[in-house]
């Protein structure tokens, strides 16, 4: 259960993505996705319900934490979609983790789906080196790495998971993998993914390589434990921000 504070929600101003990821979750259904059971609302919070996932978060076993989790049967789901959008064509919106940011979004260009590619081969890079390529504490810093474009690459990096890195990792919109003519088939049919049944794969028929290791089906295992500081759930009383949700 996901539970926001509608005070906290209106007061960052995140009303908009809050009723943006309801909306999202009700239109997704993917086996790497997090399905939504439902959602509801008190007069404090805004509930999501979503499937649990029991193997934990990707980066506890690499670096740090992103919105990856492990199934019980070691397979990816993607969660949390409080900043996604619905882009037919291009949005010039400025958000997402300071790393996985392409040239073009930094530039405050209008961009499209072209920016996910990249952050794709963003993903790649760091789950094999352990680290994103562009990677530097200061965040202008940072952002002057990623508009270089000249990723470095450890000596025992893949040499066609390298090939595979660079198309992605293209400043150039017209030669970046995923945004050409051939589209996602591009990267399903490079030499890094050879062998890949990408059918199985989407039917959840190929073993993965790392079992979470888990007790039963209530298992908490494999989340870190925080101090939680939160309005009682199901609160009743005066709402003063009810019209701000009456969509959620």
């Amino acid at each position: 259960m996901k539970v926001l504070r509608k005070n906290e929600i209106v007061k960052m101003r995140q009303v908009e993505h809050t009723i943006n990821e309801k909306h999202i979750l009700e239109l997704l259904d993917f086996p790497f996705l997090v399905s939504m059971l439902g959602t509801f609302q008190d007069s404090a919070n805004v509930y999501f319900i979503l499937e649990y996932i029991q193997g934990g978060e990707l980066f506890s076993y690499l670096r740090r934490c992103v919105n990856l989790l492990i199934t019980a049967q070691g397979h990816i789901k993607i969660t949390d979609f409080g900043f996604a959008k619905i882009v037919h064509d291009v949005t010039w919106t400025l958000c997402g983790t300071p790393d996985y940011l392409a040239p073009e979004i930094i530039q405050s260009k209008g961009y499209g789906r072209a920016v996910d590619w990249w952050a794709l081969g963003i993903l790649i890079y760091e789950m094999v080196a352990g680290y994103p390529p562009f990677y530097h504490e200061e965040h202008m810093k940072l952002y002057e790495n990623i508009l270089a474009c000249k990723p470095k690459f450890p000596q025992n990096f893949d040499p066609h998971c390298k090939d595979l890195v660079k198309r992605l990792l293209s400043a150039d919109l017209t030669k970046r993998f995923g945004n050409l003519k051939g589209g996602v088939l591009d990267i399903k049919r490079h030499k890094w993914f050879a062998g890949v049944d990408w059918e199985k794969l989407q039917a959840l028929e190929i073993p993965a390589p790392y079992i979470p290791p888990l007790k039963g089906d209530g298992d908490t295992s494999n989340f870190d434990s925080y101090p939680e500081d939160y309005e009682p759930y199901g609160a009743t009383g005066p709402d003063p921000h009810r019209d701000k949700f009456k969509d959620f």
